[in-house]
């Protein structure tokens, strides 16, 4: 089974790009669609061209939809990330709406998880003394941010995978029991489908005053509208979140193709 898997990646490599699957192997090797893939093989025998498999085409859809997830964020050839290009001309309301409401609460620490380089853009107009915490699992951002001269605030930058952390611990290593404000801009829909999470209980284990969720109206695989399946998703959040008392109203906010759920 082991030539099998060396195949099946091959071939993963020749449609997808090798790049990407060599970075993501062991995630794509543990997921079930590889899993029932070569079962099938095991099944048939090894003269059956495993390409014409349902289990393969499924496979090689999951893999796919991994990276265009992946994409939302990555750079396009301007040098700007995804997400940060298609704000376009929004990206100025959406900073001002954040800090007005960062500044209204008193807010003293951000948390953005799965930030990719938006803090270069946020930090900007938050208040001297702030601390930001900026998570992300990309090695580029990650070194990026870090070159980043924020001399008026405390930029805290973190390498490590969202659903792999104790907020409460981390938060506490800073000596902040909780944030004033978290960030998850495009990343929670993308975080439970692909780690397999609850998102109630994931926020549930973030201390947090204040919580900005947002999702983007036009999806990444189809590139058709999302925006009935994105409201309700959003508004099922908020009610059940606000029914186990985490937090006691919300807001929705549409702007240009992206939706926004504020949680106070």
């Amino acid at each position: 089974m082991n030539d099998y898997r060396e195949l099946i990646l091959s071939e993963l490599a020749n449609e997808i790009g090798a790049e990407f699957v060599t970075k993501r192997r062991d995630e794509i090797l543990n997921t079930p669609e590889m899993r029932k893939l070569l079962e099938e093989i095991e099944e048939r025998g090894s003269s059956y061209n495993y390409k014409r498999l349902k289990e393969f085409k499924m496979l090689l859809k999951k893999v796919k939809m991994m990276k265009y997830y992946e994409t939302r964020k990555f750079r396009t050839d301007g040098g700007l990330e995804v997400s940060i290009l298609e704000r376009g001309q929004y990206l100025e309301q959406l900073i001002e709406r954040l800090t007005d409401t960062f500044k209204t609460i008193g807010g003293k620490v951000v948390l953005d998880i799965g930030s990719g380089t938006f803090p270069l853009y946020f930090s900007k107009e938050l208040p001297a003394g702030t601390v930001y915490i900026a998570i992300d699992t990309r090695k580029e951002v990650i070194e990026e941010l870090n070159k980043a001269s924020t001399s008026h605030l405390k930029l805290i930058v973190i390498h490590s995978d969202a659903c792999e952390i104790d907020y409460k611990s981390l938060l506490s290593q800073f000596n902040i029991k909780r944030a004033d404000i978290t960030l998850m801009l495009r990343v929670l829909s993308v975080i439970a489908r692909t780690k397999k999470i609850d998102p109630v209980e994931f926020i549930e284990s973030i201390p947090t005053r204040t919580l900005v969720v947002s999702e983007p109206l036009r999806s990444l695989v189809r590139k058709e509208s999302v925006i009935t399946r994105e409201t309700k998703f959003l508004n099922s959040l908020a009610r059940k979140l606000e029914n186990r008392g985490i937090f006691a109203y919300h807001e929705i906010w549409t702007i240009g193709e992206e939706i926004f759920l504020f949680l106070f």
